[in-house]
């Protein structure tokens, strides 16, 4: 696709996974989101995700759709379908280019100390988004999760082209 195109590609990072899921009209809000009551994944069914949000997670279908189909709805739906991006939540988790790494002011809990932290070694990718088969937090607009990439995880991945001005 690069040599196509004629612009370097690379996958996103987790910062443009997270700018790429603003421009969502059915995920502007997620910024705002502040507790998991207010996310649409603990609130939502399935099928109330796919039919209102436009999001295969939660069960909403057996299998992972095309990645354009979401999108088609939403395009007849605004007249700003250019800055739309399709499937930044569920359906497949995204890989980004980036390791697994502590959030600012991250503490290990004292009952649950061996999740993050031995995942912090530089072999561990990060996953974004969730997938058609993620429910609950897994799904969360919240949710950070980081995986060695040769394990099968229902995951996709979304190309960039970086800015030439950056």
């Amino acid at each position: 696709r690069a040599e196509r195109d004629g612009k370097p590609l690379r996958i996103a990072t987790e910062a443009e996974h997270l700018r790429i899921r603003q421009t969502q009209p059915n995920l502007t809000q997620s910024s705002s989101i502040s507790s998991a009551a207010d996310d649409p994944v603990m609130r939502f069914s399935g099928a109330e995700l796919s039919s209102n949000m436009h999001i295969n997670a939660n069960l909403a279908y057996g299998t992972p759709a095309p990645v354009d189909t979401q999108l088609q709805s939403r395009v007849s739906e605004t007249s700003e379908a250019k800055l739309h991006f399709g499937d930044t939540m569920g359906n497949v988790w995204e890989w980004c280019d980036d390791d697994f790494h502590p959030l600012e002011g991250f503490k290990v809990h004292p009952l649950y100390d061996d999740f993050s932290t031995p995942c912090f070694d530089g072999e561990h990718s990060m996953i974004m988004g969730g997938s058609f088969i993620s429910t609950g937090a897994e799904a969360s607009v919240f949710a950070r999760f980081h995986f060695r990439p040769h394990f099968f995880q229902h995951a996709g991945f979304r190309l960039v082209s970086p800015d030439a001005h950056a």
